[in-house]
């Protein structure tokens, strides 16, 4: 099965997207090839969540079983929620999404919520946790590396998906969706043998 991550910015969120949906597949046991969209390159959520750019990647990437459209939903300030609502709606059976609940970087404090001076609630509530937490953690971390110190800080997540998915609820939805989605696709699957 092949799955094609499509970020709001490969740059940055292939490192903490990458291995979150690695984690999940791996979760439901079931052997993915996980990639991030390598072109076109994406700059944030508007060009992420364009229907004809959307469409443009999809019909560009015939080998691709399942899409998995991930961007932040941002206190849903530009209305993110309704929009991914809709790019799912004009694909069914192909494009799953998630809204990272403030945004991505908050999968990666998450994993390091020990070091953080605040609740994680407090953090899950703030509309610009990348400035306020993530940058700060990562200076802490140390930036260098592949995505500013991402790669790094997301090592963590070893061993920690669940209670990773724990802390992040749209995490447990996404499993579920696709969960749901692979269910679907086996009952087609049979259903096309037994015809």
């Amino acid at each position: 099965m092949n799955v094609l991550i499509i970020p709001e910015d490969q740059e940055s969120d292939r490192y903490i997207l990458k291995p979150v949906v690695e984690s999940l597949f791996a979760d439901l046991t079931v052997r993915a090839r996980i990639d991030v969209l390598p072109e076109p390159r994406l700059r944030g959520a508007d060009q992420a969540l364009d229907r004809t750019l959307l469409q443009e990647i999809i019909d560009g990437n015939p080998m691709i079983d399942l899409f998995l459209l991930i961007v932040d939903r941002d206190c849903d300030r530009m209305k993110h929620a309704a929009r991914v609502s809709a790019r799912t709606s004009e694909h069914p059976g192909r494009l799953l999404a998630c809204l990272a609940w403030q945004e991505l970087e908050v999968w990666m404090l998450a994993l390091h919520k020990e070091k953080l001076r605040v609740p994680f609630s407090t953090i899950r509530q703030h509309c610009d946790p990348k400035e306020a937490f993530a940058e700060p953690l990562l200076e802490q971390l140390g930036t260098d590396g592949p995505g500013g110190g991402r790669k790094r800080a997301m090592s963590a997540l070893k061993g920690n998906w669940r209670s990773l998915r724990s802390l992040c609820g749209e995490l447990k939805e996404l499993q579920a969706q696709v969960a749901d989605w692979l269910a679907e696709r086996a009952g087609a699957v049979d259903g096309n043998v037994t015809s």
